[in-house]
């Protein structure tokens, strides 16, 4: 709160002849609804600072987004004036104009006036006002009860709101909606919008009347009533929102205050669940709709409001609707595996004979048998089942190593005609087949895709304008609640299959469903759905530690060479001190001597941070010397510089002369001034000195270069 100098002095006339200050409703006169709320909101905050009052005349100096400068003129005691609101005229070096005074004359017009008041009271002017609401109560238990009454309903009839209050507080039900509500709020977001329709920033509109007011019937037990309140509030704030300049957040919060106090409400109410499956699906269609990223308290709210399983499973039943390329339902899908489930066997006849007329149509030579390198008879037939070399039957579209006879195929093979080799009996081959010699490895008995792991939510029509990136965060926003809703369930079976899907939807669903597969001890299927992760989603720490962790003890060198990339890519020092303990002596050196050449070509910073990690400080040193940038040397002045501080300071001289020399401007001599702070220490004081000594001389037709050095201190 500012502080008036020379108020009392003022008001006693000692400094000038006395002021009058004008009343509120006065002030209100002077300016707009919008003027006067920010004013208010202003005053409230203590942004009116150094006011003086004094020979008529009121100065302040008000704090917005500068600091503003205010000067009003009073008509004095004896001053018969007719000036509107008692102000003679008013200054302000704010840039505000439009209608009626700015909101900075407001503040110190306000601070003014209940400084007067505070005055006043204080020299004895307001003892009987001040006895009287000291002991309200006893003056209320000794006023007649006929008095009360015409009291009250006069009161009730002159203000509306505390009407709406009374009716609350003695629980008489209100026919009010939610859409009459909104029409109160849109009402006041109307006044307090400028000529261009837009409500300014900082302007904050006072809606706690109907917080109040839904307060009082909460707490009267009116769940409904209460309810709508809030809910109106949100829906107001936000379908203005986009003509607010809300910078410093105030509506976001009001919104979310508004939803939480919503389910509040609803969970702390004796309801069953039939009772707030309304409140349930409301706040599922809010969460779904909501613009401007509301989303997220919408669903924070669900989460109050759902306590019991069959809450749970009413959101969950919601959510189906959404996700419909996914079998989610626990029902559903115990019967989809029933049904999924294939005889070893094969398929049936008519399968069979369906896919053979099929593929006879498209290739009149397919279909036919052929004999395998075993001189097995083997059928042809795409999507059948062929015998392998052991005779067993498998899917015709699966590619095993031993289809691979003759190691690694050359381009020869597939063109020229010659495709009469054995190798093409499984199907047309791809180009991922052909990676390299090491196709003992290779086992494509599940090929997997993206597109086979990732859903899609059902689209609605107030998405029509979202982009790619936004429908994708909210598609995995609705599966990552339902994981966790099958979770909070229990329904582990159920949560694996939706895991199942949906893997490479995300990388944290990727993760937690090789996590689940580790709980029940399916390793082999974890390595998998990590392998296909990293493939997806690339290498980075949190798979290729999951990776690391599910290679030790299995896949040795699957786990050696997944601990270096973590450090190599990640820069992780914990994987490279794992790796050195899974490495034996004669191994770790070539291990420590790839890495090191790795570091080399892809990054210096890390190499150097290598070094000092193995507090090889000669080896750190000589990297940063045999690089010709600045930045290096000041970075790791205080790991490296300590091998040889007259190596590093030579070094240092070296590179900063030319970086001196090539180019101008203040902010590039503070930058010399940082480096040779960074200098200081590493030789005597009279070897640094002289080389600042000689910087001086160099550029002493630079003004500003000499007035930046010696501003640090040089």
């Amino acid at each position: 709160m500012g502080v008036i100098e020379n108020y009392s002095e003022a008001r006693r006339g000692t400094v000038g002849q006395p002021v009058i200050a004008p009343s509120r409703d006065e002030i209100r006169s002077l300016c707009t609804d919008q003027s006067f709320q920010r004013g208010v909101g202003y005053y409230n905050e203590g942004r009116v600072l150094e006011t003086t009052v004094g020979r008529g005349q009121v100065t302040a100096t008000v704090r917005g987004t500068h600091d503003y400068d205010v000067v009003v003129e009073l008509p004095r005691e004896e001053t018969d004036t007719h000036q509107r609101g008692g102000v003679v005229s008013t200054h302000c070096s704010c840039p505000y104009d439009y209608a009626g005074v700015c909101k900075h004359v407001v503040a110190t017009l306000l601070e003014l006036r209940d400084r007067d008041e505070r005055e006043a009271d204080s020299d004895g002017e307001s003892d009987t006002h001040r006895s009287t609401g000291a002991d309200i109560e006893t003056v209320v238990e000794q006023t007649a009860p006929e008095a009360l009454r015409r009291f009250l309903l006069g009161l009730l009839e002159d203000d509306r709101e505390a009407r709406d209050r009374f009716l609350a507080f003695v629980g008489e039900a209100s026919d009010k909606r939610v859409p009459d509500y909104k029409q109160e709020i849109d009402k006041q977001f109307e006044r307090a919008s400028n000529r261009h329709g837009l409500i300014e920033y900082d302007t904050r509109i006072d809606l706690s009347r109907y917080d109040d007011l839904a307060e009082t019937h909460r707490e009267t037990g009116d769940v409904e009533q209460a309810t709508t309140i809030y809910r109106a509030v949100a829906e107001a704030i936000r379908e203005n929102l986009d003509r607010i300049d809300d910078s410093g957040g105030h509506y976001r919060y009001q919104i979310e205050r508004a939803v939480e106090a919503y389910a509040e409400t609803v969970a702390e109410a004796d309801i069953d669940h039939a009772q707030r499956r309304d409140h349930i699906e409301y706040l599922f269609e809010e969460s779904i709709d909501a613009e401007f990223d509301f989303g997220a308290c919408y669903d924070d709210a669900l989460w109050t409001v759902c306590t019991t399983t069959d809450d749970y499973r009413h959101w969950l039943r919601l959510l189906d609707d959404q996700l419909p390329d996914v079998s989610l339902d626990p029902e559903v899908m115990a019967t989809a595996d029933e049904s999924a489930t294939v005889d070893d066997e094969g398929e049936t006849a008519a399968d069979e004979s369906e896919s053979v007329d099929r593929e006879s149509e498209a290739d009149g030579d397919r279909g036919e048998d052929v004999e395998d390198d075993a001189g097995e008879d083997v059928e042809d037939d795409a999507g059948e089942d062929v015998e392998d070399d052991a005779g067993e039957r498998r899917p015709e579209a699966v590619l095993y190593a031993s289809d691979f006879t003759a190691g690694p195929l050359d381009v020869d093979d597939f063109t020229g005609g010659t495709l009469d080799i054995a190798h093409l009996t499984v199907g047309p081959l791809k180009i991922e087949y052909f990676v390299g010699d090491a196709f003992e490895q290779f086992h494509v008995d599940d090929q997997t895709t993206v597109e086979e792991h990732t859903a899609e939510v059902q689209p609605v029509e107030s998405r029509s304008t979202e982009t790619g990136l936004t429908a994708a965060l909210r598609n995995r926003n609705l599966l990552s609640t339902y994981a966790e809703l099958l979770a909070e369930l229990g329904e582990g079976a159920a949560l694996s299959a939706l895991y199942e899907e949906i893997y490479l939807e995300d990388e944290r669903f990727c993760e937690a469903h090789a996590r689940r597969l580790m709980e029940v001890g399916e390793e082999t299927d974890a390595i998998e759905v990590v392998e296909n992760g990293i493939a997806t989603f690339g290498f980075g720490s949190t798979l290729g530690w999951l990776a690391a962790e599910l290679y030790e003890g299995r896949r040795p060198d699957d786990y050696r060479e997944t601990l270096r990339r973590l450090f190599v890519d990640s820069g992780e020092f914990a994987a490279y001190d794992d790796l050195r303990e899974a490495c034996s002596a004669e191994r770790w050196e070539s291990v420590r001597a790839e890495i090191e050449q790795s570091l080399r070509e892809q990054s210096r910073e890390r190499l150097i941070e290598l070094y000092v990690h193995e507090d090889d400080l000669d080896a750190a040193l000589s990297v940063v010397l045999d690089s010709d940038h600045l930045a290096l040397l000041r970075r790791y002045r205080s790991d490296v510089a300590d091998a040889d501080p007259e190596a590093y300071f030579e070094a240092y001289c070296d590179r900063l002369r030319p970086f001196a020399a090539g180019n101008t401007g203040r902010r590039h001599y503070r930058k010399i001034a940082d480096h040779l702070e960074q200098m200081r220490g590493l030789v005597s004081e009279s070897r640094f000195e002289s080389f600042v000594d000689s910087l001086k001389e160099e550029h002493s037709n630079r003004p500003a270069f000499l007035d930046e050095l010696q501003k640090a201190g040089f």
